[in-house]
C-alpha cells in the first residue's frame, strides 16, 4: 500500500459544532430550549453534522494535501462508524476524499466521562498497526490529550470548530512534516 497522508477527525467540536437558533429546529430531537434561544447538536444517528462551513475547510485541506481521513471520533463507538461515515458524505465531504477507517476502540477514551485510554494513545495505536502506509498526518479535534503527538495536533475551538485559521495550521503540518 503506498503512503498517505492522513486527517485524524474528531466530529464533535470540529466539524459538528453547537446550532443555536432563534426558531425551533426542523428536527427537535437533542434541542434544548434557553433564554429565548434553541440549542442543537446532531449525534451520529441524525445523517449529518452542523457545521458545513468547516466541512467545506475539511474538503480544501484534504484535496490540497491528497489526505484520506481516519475517524478518530467518539462517534465511531457503539456500531456508529457507518453513521458518522454516512454523516460526513450526507453534510458535504467531497466523494474523491476516502474515509479509510477508525482509531482502534480498544479501551476507548473520553475523558470527560473518565475512560482510560486517551486520544492520543488510540492514535499512536493505529500509527503503530499502519505504520509504513503514513507518510504524514494531522490530528483535528478539540480536545488535547495527544502527548508526545502534539506537534501534530490542530487543536479547533468547540464552538466554532474547523476554519480557516486552523485550517492554514493543518496544511502546514502536512507540508512542513513531509
Amino acid at each position: 500500500m503506498e503512503e498517505k497522508n492522513i486527517v485524524f477527525l474528531d466530529i464533535d467540536g470540529v466539524v459538528n459544532t453547537l446550532q443555536i437558533n432563534d426558531k425551533p429546529f426542523e428536527n427537535d430531537k437533542g434541542v434544548i430550549y434557553k433564554d429565548n434561544f434553541y440549542f442543537k447538536i446532531n449525534s451520529a444517528s441524525d445523517g449529518e453534522v452542523s457545521n458545513r462551513q468547516a466541512i467545506l475547510w475539511l474538503n480544501k485541506l484534504c484535496l490540497e494535501t491528497d489526505a484520506k481521513i481516519v475517524i478518530s471520533s467518539t462517534w465511531r463507538m457503539y456500531g456508529n462508524y457507518d453513521n458518522a461515515v454516512t454523516a460526513l458524505y450526507n453534510s458535504g465531504l467531497n466523494k474523491n476524499i476516502e474515509i479509510i477507517g477508525m482509531t482502534p476502540t480498544d479501551g476507548f477514551s473520553c475523558p470527560r466521562l473518565g475512560y482510560w485510554q486517551t486520544r492520543g494513545t488510540e492514535i499512536k495505536n493505529w500509527l503503530l498497526q499502519n505504520e509504513n502506509k503514513v507518510s504524514n498526518y494531522v490530528i483535528l479535534d478539540d480536545d488535547n490529550d495527544m502527548e508526545d503527538l502534539s506537534s501534530h495536533l490542530v487543536q479547533c475551538n468547540t464552538y466554532h470548530g474547523l476554519g480557516c485559521l486552523e485550517y492554514m495550521k493543518a496544511k502546514e503540518v502536512l507540508i512542513d512534516f513531509n
